[in-house]
């Protein structure tokens, strides 16, 4: 059900500290997640049966993807709207990554320091600083922090400059030197994956 922000596809029980407020682009998002692509097409399909084959058949199906193709969508607005916005930077050019910091802790107990590498396939160079937004992953309400998170590069679904810059301005400098601090902690050659930072007061 949705709540009052208009939250529909995620927990709306939690806040980020940093919404990202992003705009999807939809032709920018299609390029970068073939997924969007590819579900597409089944419901074109059904809409052609729908005309030239069976009505019945045909109309049903085209609902069944319609309502596919609309919880994509709104999943994917509401995870760039109100997701976790944080700082990534480019860590490695072949293979293509980026690094993400962030506290997995919920808040109310304790703190778990993280940094995520995650794939990039984006414009950004080595070193260059870009925003993501996060969505994080936990099991049980009663666990003390999240299992993991999920940062995705907002240049994934948007392309205006002055909006990804205004992204990049919403974070701290504090924020900077504190991912570029975890960053250091890692053993090279950078691999895919979450590493726990021990460092830093954790209650790892």
């Amino acid at each position: 059900m949705e709540d009052d922000r208009g939250i529909f596809t995620l927990d709306s029980d939690t806040v980020a500290s940093n919404p990202g407020s992003v705009r999807i682009m939809p032709f920018v998002l299609m390029r970068y997640m073939h997924k969007s692509v590819l579900l597409l097409i089944p419901l074109l399909a059904s809409l052609v049966i729908a005309c030239e084959v069976s009505l019945l058949w045909g109309g049903l199906s085209s609902v069944i993807f319609f309502v596919i193709n609309y919880l994509y969508w709104r999943r994917k607005r509401e995870h760039f709207a109100y997701g976790d916005s944080k700082g990534g930077i480019v860590v490695s050019e072949n293979p293509k990554l980026i690094a993400v910091a962030t506290d997995l802790s919920k808040g109310f107990a304790g703190s778990y320091p993280v940094i995520k590498i995650v794939p990039y396939k984006g414009k950004g160079m080595l070193n260059e600083r870009i925003g993501t937004v996060a969505l994080y992953e936990g099991t049980s309400s009663c666990t003390p922090h999240w299992n993991d998170f999920f940062p995705v590069p907002v240049e994934y679904v948007n392309s205006n400059k002055a909006e990804l810059n205004a992204v990049l301005r919403s974070y701290s400098e504090e924020s900077w030197e504190i991912l570029e601090n975890r960053i250091k902690q890692i053993s090279r050659p950078y691999k895919e994956g979450l590493i726990k930072i021990s460092a830093e007061n954790s209650s790892w």
